[in-house]
């Protein structure tokens, strides 16, 4: 079988989206921190109240030690990382509470971002974070 040059093409173009892939995913691996999370006014208002967290990011997954023990196991992030500054993105989801994501940057040591967390419920609660990275 005899491949010709547009699949040449083709397979080594797949080929480095796949590695480029990789590679963001694991941009940030070896971050770990430790945050505040601080519910905005309308997760406030449902009663809810603000909390210490640990988050890290290694091989390819983020961790968040307080939703980890709510059953969000450890998922794939996505990462992109500049000269001064660091970007995360990642979705959680839990069988029985239901999906968050979280949006994150990192600034020298200073760790910060957004979460928002639908619960299985329907109820919707965001969170700001700030902390500092190990």
């Amino acid at each position: 079988m005899e491949i010709d040059r547009a699949q040449s093409v083709t397979i080594v173009v797949a080929t480095l989206l796949v590695v480029a892939i990789a590679c963001c995913a694991a941009v940030l691996d070896g971050t770990r921190g430790k945050v505040k999370m601080i519910p905005d006014k309308a997760t406030t208002a449902k009663g809810e109240k603000g909390f210490s967290d640990t988050l890290s990011l290694v091989d390819g997954k983020f961790t968040s030690a307080f939703f980890l023990s709510k059953g969000f196991k450890p998922a794939p992030y996505n990462g992109e990382k500049e000269e001064n500054e660091a970007e995360f993105e990642v979705e959680q989801t839990s069988a029985t509470n239901g999906l968050i994501n979280w949006l994150g940057e990192i600034r020298g040591k200073k760790l910060m971002g957004r979460l928002t967390w639908k619960k299985a419920d329907g109820t919707s609660l965001s969170y700001d974070f700030e902390g500092k990275t190990d």
